[in-house]
């Protein structure tokens, strides 16, 4: 897939995993700086400017964030709740950085009524710089819960999980039930197209992933990315998904093996 604009990839990476570390800086030094300046008048005089030029900075690394996330889950799918999360920030952060430059103003005027009107703005811009820092730690959570819970989490788990899985060796189905049972010599049964699409729903959610067919009923709720995406795959093929999301990683390959019920094929009926 080539790149779809200016917020999609550069140099072949991501713009989006390169501006949210731009984001988690500027966001939360935006906060401490306003927070400073607004509560000792003593460092208005140099830190004024500074301190409201990087909360107009964060708000426009957080509307970027946000453009190339969209980008980038057209590539690899919906980031759950990451994404709602990302979506809030960049309102906030743009309110804050206008009543900042409105604040900044309202302190270079001299009557008592200015002075007063600047406190309340600053006030203002104090809770909402807690809002930015809170939804801008929310929404990095996530997208790091997002990326690498599946890789690090119980990993060892998971390679015992993948070591202990009965091993496809010669399919002998006893049936054209489409069971997932194993046969007395260790070897999963076929399973067919059919039964796999019949299996379609939160209640029993089989998938197939390159050539094999996996109960992920249990994983549906456990799954780090929100349960939409398994649901998403129940009944179907979801290889490309899978490996889009998850490709060359062994993490999510053992957890995967966990749930292998046989490979796709047509059963060979009884005689």
């Amino acid at each position: 897939m080539e790149s779809t604009g200016l917020f999609d990839l550069f140099r072949g990476l991501p713009v989006h995993v390169l501006v949210t570390h731009a984001v988690v800086v500027f966001i939360p030094l935006a906060f401490i700086a306003l927070t400073l300046v607004i509560t000792i008048p003593s460092l208005r005089r140099h830190y004024s400017y500074p301190a409201v030029g990087l909360a107009i900075v964060g708000a426009i690394t957080a509307f970027i964030a946000t453009r190339s996330g969209s980008a980038l889950e057209a590539r690899v799918g919906s980031a759950g709740q990451h994404s709602e999360w990302g979506v809030q920030l960049p309102p906030v952060a743009a309110a804050l950085a206008v009543l900042s430059v409105i604040w900044l103003i309202v302190t270079r005027m001299a009557s008592s009524r200015a002075k007063l009107l600047a406190w309340i703005i600053g006030g203002v811009v104090i809770v909402l710089g807690i809002v930015a820092v809170v939804l801008t730690v929310l929404a990095g959570h996530s997208g790091a819960e997002e990326t690498w819970s599946d890789r690090v989490e119980g990993a060892d788990s998971s390679v015992t999980e993948r070591e202990e899985a009965p091993e496809v060796l010669e399919v002998e189905p006893d049936g054209g039930t489409g069971a997932s049972d194993v046969d007395s010599s260790g070897a999963l049964q076929l399973l067919g197209l059919e039964s796999v699409a019949a299996n379609n729903t939160e209640e029993s959610c089989w998938a197939i992933i390159e050539d094999n067919v996996y109960d992920l009923t249990d994983w549906i709720s456990q799954h780090p990315g929100g349960s939409s995406r398994i649901l998403g795959l129940c009944g179907s093929d979801g290889s490309s998904a899978f490996q889009g999301q998850h490709g060359g990683s062994s993490s999510a390959q053992g957890t995967l093996e966990g749930y292998l019920l046989g490979a796709v094929g047509d059963p060979i009926p009884s005689g």
